[in-house]
């Protein structure tokens, strides 16, 4: 009996970690925006966006999208903003939620073409 109460707890412990680790790995990315670019996180009902302002990348490109990961509770999903040319205005992508769970930017990444 003490060896099956002893596997229901080490199972609860188990659970309980894999369900705590599942959003920290959606966040792979580094917290800092790519060499020459500027970012802003700001709050909008029930969420969370994210702007993007370029005004160089690594690679040669014209234009560029900035993509949210986002997550709300065990969910997770791309947003994805306008492209935009480098040196010109933000792009934005934003996460929304609902009413009992709102939704936030997990990680993000940029899209050049």
């Amino acid at each position: 009996m003490k060896k099956k109460i002893a596997a229901l707890v080490m199972a609860a412990f188990s659970a309980a970690g894999f369900l705590a680790a599942s959003p920290a790995s959606a966040a792979t990315e580094s917290p800092f925006p790519p060499y020459g670019c500027d970012s802003n996180r700001y709050g909008v009902l029930f969420g969370e966006g994210i702007s993007m302002t370029c005004f160089s990348l690594p690679r040669h490109s014209e234009t560029y999208r900035v993509v949210a990961h986002c997550a709300s509770g065990s969910s997770f999903w791309y947003t994805v903003g306008h492209w935009v040319p480098i040196g010109f205005g933000p792009s934005t992508a934003e996460c929304h939620g609902g009413l009992l769970a709102n939704a936030y930017v997990a990680g993000y990444h940029v899209d050049d073409f």
